[in-house]
């Protein structure tokens, strides 16, 4: 039994990775993009973001990276410190470390009193040398007056951390949670899908190409409201996305 499930599950999958390499998936997928695109209002704009989340999203737009966490990862605690912590934190060179992972990983250093460090994984990169490169090279582009944070509620990120988050300014911001979090005004609840490992990350596909979490969550009018809450209140009021 446990031979025919694994050629079923080997077959499902050259099928599907044969799909999405033909002209018709293409085609669909650059129609789901060119459709988001014309929906999105600003032009240019920073996410930070704890994985790949705010990578296919500029992937999606179309949009040059703007942002050093595309392409890396952050447990939701360390990301939560990055960014109450984004100026000091920018100002540290990587630390790189040996974590017997296939990828590179790194420190950066906290102040050894209120800032704790926090660990990187460049987890999309083969070497040091090009995930510094690329760090350095988008922390240059970041646009800070239109910056945008997305995080989810997992590895144990404290309500702490959270009620600090609040007084972070930015455009717009958004916690992804698993279950409603109705007490988090900027909380935005999506079911996981239980058939994909990692299933509350939401990066998952369907055979379209759509997202789990382009589905269910309005990234266009999310950025959109952003920049009008921006333009109100001068960017320092963020919470938007009630639940």
């Amino acid at each position: 039994m446990i031979d025919l499930n694994k050629r079923r599950n080997q077959l499902l999958y050259r099928a599907v990775q044969a799909w999405r390499s033909c002209g018709l998936y293409a085609w669909i997928d650059r129609r789901i993009s060119r459709k988001m695109q014309k929906r999105l209002h600003v032009a240019d704009f920073t996410i930070l973001s704890s994985n790949c989340i705010g990578g296919t999203i500029y992937h999606r737009f179309g949009r040059q990276f703007k942002s050093p966490t595309v392409n890396v990862c952050f447990t939701q605690p360390d990301f939560a410190q990055f960014v109450i912590h984004l100026a000091h934190y920018l100002a540290q060179p990587l630390s790189f470390f040996d974590a017997g992972t296939p990828y590179p990983t790194a420190i950066l250093k906290g102040d050894k009193a209120d800032i704790p460090d926090i660990r990187i994984d460049f987890n999309h990169y083969a070497d040091r040398k090009t995930a510094e490169e690329k760090w350095e090279e988008r922390k240059k582009r970041i646009d800070y007056e239109h910056l945008y944070i997305i995080l989810y509620k997992l590895d144990g990120l404290s309500m702490e951390l959270i009620r600090k988050l609040e007084t972070v300014p930015c455009s717009n911001k958004v916690l992804l949670t698993a279950k409603p979090l109705p007490e988090v005004s900027w909380s935005y609840y999506i079911k996981p899908n239980p058939h994909q490992q990692y299933s509350s990350a939401y990066l998952g596909k369907d055979l379209f190409g759509r997202r789990w979490y382009e589905k269910r969550f309005d990234v266009a009018a999310f950025l959109n409201q952003g920049e009008t809450q921006g333009q109100s209140a001068e960017k320092t009021d963020c919470d938007n996305h009630n639940t």
